[in-house]
C-alpha cells in the first residue's frame, strides 16, 4: 500500500508542477473580484481534468473518485507545489456534495452536485444573529404558500454570499417547534427578489463573509432537501464535511508552511526555543493529519463521523492559529506587515498578519470551539449533559 501511495504522489506532484499557474501571487495583486473569480474558475476546470477539483467526490458527478489517503496526498501535493487554493469554491466543492449526495433526490443529485462542482457558487445560510453557536435556536420562518414556501428574515456570516447563485438554507418550517426540531433544509434560488446580500468588511480588509436579508423570498417545493421538518439531521452531514474532508487542503498547508520556516531556520539560525516550539508544532500537524484520515474515514462509510469531524475541527484550527501565531513571532518584522492585496488567498497565504488575524476565523466557524468541546465531551467521551443546558447543538 505504501509503495502504491508514493507512486501516485509522484504522479500528482508531477502534475501540479507541470499545470500550476505561474507567477499567480503577483498577478492576482492586480486583478479585480470579477478577474479574480474567472482565474479561479479557470484553475477548477484545470483541476477537474484531472479529478483534483473535488477529489473525494464520485466520478459520475465529475469528482475524482479518491479515497482518504489519495486525497491527503492531493492536497498535500497541492500545497507543495505552492499552486492556488479554491477559496471562493469551498461550499460548492464540499458542502454541497456531501449534502445532496446524502439526503437529495436523484433529480437534486444531478442538477446541483456537477454544476457546483465546476463553479456554480453556493454559499451557506445558517447562522443568525443570535443562532450562531447554538444553531438550533434559529429562528428564520418559511411559510407555506400554495406552491411551496416563503421565508422572510435575516442570515449572517456566509461566506461568499455575493457570488453566490444558491444557498444552502436552514429555516424553520414549524412555528412551534423548539430546538433541533421542526426546522427544514431547502435550496435557496439567490437570483430573485426579495434576496438582498451585504457583505461585512473584516479586520483583515477582506470582505468573504456577507450577511442575507429576504423579505419574502419564494422556495419551490421541490427545493426541500431530505423531509420537511428533518433538516437538523441533514444539517449535520453538511457540518460534517465543514469541519472534516474539508480540512485536508489546510492541514497540508500546514505542512508546507513549517517546513518552510524549517528552512529559514536552517539558513539563518533560531533560538533553541524557537526550534522547540517548531518541533512541537510539526508533531501536532502530524497527528491532526493522521485525525483528519480517520474522519474522513468515517464519513465515507456513515451518514455522519459522530465527534470525530468536532475533534479534527477543534484540532486543525487551534492548530492553524498557533502556526501563524507562531510565524508572526519567530519570522521578525517583515512577518508583521500586512500585505495590499484585495483578493483573498485563503487562511496560510504567507502574508503571516493578515493569516494570523484571518486564524481567529476558524475557531468560529463549522461551530464555535467551545460547542465542538460539548460534542466531544458527549459522543466521544460519553459525558452526561447538564440537565439544564439550553443548547441543541450537540444533538
Amino acid at each position: 500500500m505504501s509503495e502504491t501511495i508514493e507512486r501516485f504522489r509522484d504522479e500528482v506532484g508531477a502534475w501540479f508542477r507541470e499545470n500550476a499557474p505561474v507567477d499567480w501571487v503577483e498577478r492576482t495583486r492586480a486583478m479585480t473580484a470579477e478577474q479574480y473569480r474567472e482565474f479561479q474558475l479557470e484553475w477548477l476546470a484545470t483541476l477537474n481534468a484531472r479529478g483534483f477539483g473535488a477529489p473525494g467526490v464520485e466520478r459520475r458527478w465529475g469528482g475524482g473518485g479518491f479515497g482518504a489517503r489519495e486525497q491527503a496526498v492531493i492536497y498535500e501535493e497541492w500545497a507543495r507545489a505552492e499552486a492556488p487554493g479554491m477559496e471562493q469554491f469551498v461550499v460548492s466543492l464540499h458542502h454541497v456534495p456531501s449534502t445532496f449526495g446524502m439526503a437529495g433526490t436523484p433529480e437534486q443529485q444531478e442538477r446541483y452536485i456537477r454544476a457546483a462542482l465546476y463553479g456554480e457558487g453556493w454559499c451557506q445560510g445558517f447562522s443568525e444573529p443570535g443562532a450562531g453557536s447554538d444553531l438550533a435556536s434559529l429562528r428564520l420562518p418559511a411559510v407555506r404558500t400554495g406552491d411551496g414556501w416563503e421565508v422572510s428574515g435575516q442570515k449572517i456570516w456566509s461566506s461568499n454570499a455575493t457570488t453566490a447563485r444558491y444557498c444552502l438554507l436552514l429555516a424553520r418550517t414549524d412555528p412551534d417547534s423548539r430546538g433541533s426540531r421542526g426546522i427544514t433544509y431547502f435550496v435557496l434560488d439567490m437570483d430573485q427578489p426579495g434576496v438582498e446580500v451585504r457583505p461585512i468588511r473584516q479586520n483583515t480588509g477582506y470582505a468573504e463573509f456577507c450577511e442575507l436579508f429576504l423579505d419574502r423570498a419564494k422556495i419551490p417545493a421541490e427545493n426541500v432537501i431530505g423531509e420537511v421538518g428533518q433538516g437538523w439531521a441533514v444539517a449535520q452531514r453538511t457540518l460534517a464535511a465543514e469541519r472534516g474532508p474539508a480540512g485536508f487542503d489546510l492541514i497540508a498547508r500546514l505542512v508546507v508552511t513549517l517546513d518552510q520556516i524549517r528552512r529559514r531556520f536552517e539558513r539563518s539560525g533560531a533560538p533553541a526555543s524557537d526550534r522547540r516550539e517548531l518541533a512541537v508544532l510539526t508533531a501536532r500537524t502530524a497527528l491532526v493529519r493522521s485525525l483528519a484520515l480517520d474522519a474522513a474515514d468515517a464519513l465515507t462509510v456513515s451518514s455522519g463521523s459522530g465527534g470525530l469531524a468536532s475533534l479534527l475541527k477543534l484540532s486543525f484550527s487551534e492548530l492553524l492559529h498557533d502556526v501563524m501565531n507562531f510565524a508572526t513571532v519567530a519570522l521578525g518584522a517583515d512577518s508583521l506587515i500586512a500585505r495590499d492585496n484585495p483578493n483573498w488567498r485563503g487562511f496560510v497565504s504567507g502574508d503571516w498578519t493578515n493569516d494570523w488575524i484571518g486564524s481567529w476565523g476558524w475557531t468560529i466557524s463549522a461551530g464555535t470551539n467551545e460547542i465542538q468541546r460539548n460534542i466531544i465531551a458527549e459522543k466521544l467521551l460519553g459525558m452526561p449533559r447538564e440537565p439544564k443546558a439550553t443548547s441543541e447543538v450537540a444533538r
